[in-house]
């Protein structure tokens, strides 16, 4: 309350040294004044809501572009591959494939051929992964999709 009452007392004191400042003008120089204070105030509120709204636009304009990029990295992403890819097994084209689509997967290896299951609520992250796998140079040989409590269930076995 204290610290409150000061600034309180503060203001007041300001108010009073512009008052007898403006008292003791002539009429057409309290105007003068008056108006010139006015303007400076409205000119500063305006350059200053004029810079947030080129900064709001700036921001605007790079959201849009980092959205378009996100959308093309999307669009692109099964045909981009990275340089190694063929010296990668089975297994691991088939858990880099599942990385890719954020799918946690159980495979089991026998021979040549890789048993895989995964679980997801989306039909079509499920198809984005056999695609990328496909991708990839593996075949599918069988597959299956079961629902199962809210999630489908792939089952398939690549070589």
């Amino acid at each position: 309350m204290k610290a409150l009452e000061n600034l309180q007392h503060r203001i007041d004191q300001r108010v009073e040294q512009v008052t007898d400042y403006l008292d003791g003008l002539s009429v057409r120089e309290r105007v003068m004044v008056v108006f010139t204070a006015a303007f400076v105030i409205v000119a500063a509120a305006g350059s200053a809501l004029f810079y947030m709204h080129k900064a709001a636009e700036y921001q605007q304009k790079r959201l849009n572009d980092l959205k378009d990029t996100m959308v093309w990295m999307q669009s692109n992403a099964v045909t981009m591959k990275p340089a190694g890819d063929t010296v990668l097994s089975a297994a691991d084209k088939v858990q880099r494939a599942a990385q890719q689509q954020g799918l946690s997967v159980a495979s089991q290896q026998s021979g040549d051929q890789i048993q895989i299951a995964a679980m997801h609520e989306n039909y079509a992250v499920l198809a984005n992964f056999l695609t990328q796998m496909a991708q990839m140079g593996l075949s599918i040989e069988k597959m299956e999709l079961n629902s199962e409590a809210g999630q489908i269930k792939l089952t398939a076995v690549v070589h």
